[in-house]
């Protein structure tokens, strides 16, 4: 068995746990990833960084590092109501200093992290690492065992162990955290076609439908596709059969019609669960809950990633002082979660408001079906909407962030 001993191990190797073991690593912090699978190439995961993302990574100095990766910008969205335009916006006029979106493929992004992150001598990333029991003395955790590939056990203490291993943490898992609360009434199907030549570089929410659903420019060249259906709903339409299915597909709109068209079984689909969970407490002594294991952001809005990768930066400063003395007690560890807790609530209650409208249209309902063509384009052209939309997409001011975690030259 491979037995060694590390300051930071960090279990997860997304965008939050990549990002902090990078920017403690820029710090000369021994620290190891710890990812459960072989490869980064997975589908369907975060992979729009709002502005806010685009403000953190430029006080960073990793702004132009990330834009220099294959990616697409995104300046506007439209908002259609029954197939007809109802308003829409543009980065420009709410985020002026940070004008776009990057849509870049998660394992691009992963791939540029650690690729930095590599280049400090003191950082190690182990590909196929699963952890499988915490290692805890005197009810302080003070290290993980696992294996590699299935077979290769191994043993890693440190002075403290994070997890950023998603929303199905196994972290949270083993150690015993308890839930505030959890939300999951809907879920995203999601698919991939082919752009059209013709077709803007646009982000387009449609609602008043059957079915409400996203339509968003994927790099290289590419449309992606959200349904929103209320838990379980997705069953009954697999249940009716592909051929109902793609003609389902094929009314929502016209460019969808080829796709459609294409279809002769599920594997194109991808259902995404929309949990909203926030965890009771994020830190035990050696232990720290970051990203979406501690607080799990449904898809509405495209924040997920840029919520995590905003509570790992201000993990790594909090973390780095304490480092080098054993064990971190949990009553340290919990400043992080007093930082960032307010912010996540909030962003919280957006989404659980956003959905309520969004499953009162896919259920029927008659108030809100009459009301919503009447009401939502006075909204979209209200003078307050930009204020709202500033603090979904840019986020909460954060902790000034020490210079010394720039890689400003």
């Amino acid at each position: 068995m491979t037995s060694l001993h590390t300051s930071v191990c960090i279990v997860g190797g997304g965008p939050a746990g990549m990002l902090l073991g990078l920017l403690l690593a820029k710090r000369g912090v021994d620290v190891i990833v710890l990812e459960g699978h072989g490869t980064f190439d997975r589908e369907f995961r975060g992979e729009v960084l709002q502005p806010s993302t685009a403000h953190l990574l430029d006080e960073l100095g990793l702004l132009d590092y990330t834009l220099a990766q294959p990616h697409a910008l995104l300046t506007e969205a439209r908002v259609r109501i029954n197939g007809k335009t109802a308003g829409g916006f543009s980065f420009d006029t709410i985020v002026p200093e940070y004008p776009y979106a990057i849509w870049i493929p998660q394992p691009i992004f992963l791939q540029a992290l650690r690729g930095k992150a590599t280049l400090f001598p003191t950082f190690q990333c182990w590909m196929g690492a699963r952890v499988n029991a915490l290692l805890e003395e005197d009810g302080t955790v003070v290290g993980v065992h696992g294996t590699r590939h299935g077979k290769e056990a191994f043993e890693i203490r440190a002075d403290v162990v994070v997890g950023a291993d998603g929303r199905f943490s196994a972290l949270r898992r083993l150690g015993n955290f308890e839930v505030a609360y959890h939300h999951h009434d809907f879920d995203v199907i999601w698919f991939v076609m082919e752009q059209p030549s013709d077709w803007p570089n646009t982000m387009y929410f449609s609602l008043g439908g059957e079915v409400q659903y996203l339509m968003l420019p994927k790099y290289p060249h590419h449309i992606q596709t959200g349904l929103f259906l209320p838990t379980g709903n997705w069953r009954h339409w697999r249940e009716a059969g592909i051929a109902t299915v793609a003609e389902r597909v094929r009314r929502l709109d016209p460019v969808l019609a080829a796709f459609a068209g294409s279809l002769d079984s599920f594997q194109p689909f991808f259902p995404l669960e929309g949990h909203i969970t926030l965890v009771k407490e994020w830190a035990h002594n050696g232990l720290l809950l970051i990203g979406d294991a501690a607080h799990t952001m449904s898809p509405a809005g495209a924040i997920g990633v840029n919520v995590a990768l905003a509570t790992a930066a201000i993990a790594a400063q909090e973390l780095y002082p304490l480092l080098g003395h054993g064990p971190i007690a949990q009553e340290d560890l919990a400043v992080i979660q007093q930082l960032r807790e307010g912010d996540v609530r909030t962003l919280h209650r957006f989404q659980l408001n956003a959905q309520r409208v969004l499953l009162a249209q896919s259920g029927g309902h008659p108030v809100i079906r009459w009301l919503l063509p009447k009401v939502l384009p006075w909204l979209l052209h209200s003078p307050f909407l930009p204020r709202v939309q500033r603090r979904l997409f840019l986020g909460a001011p954060l902790p000034p962030l020490d210079p010394a975690f720039s890689f400003r030259t």
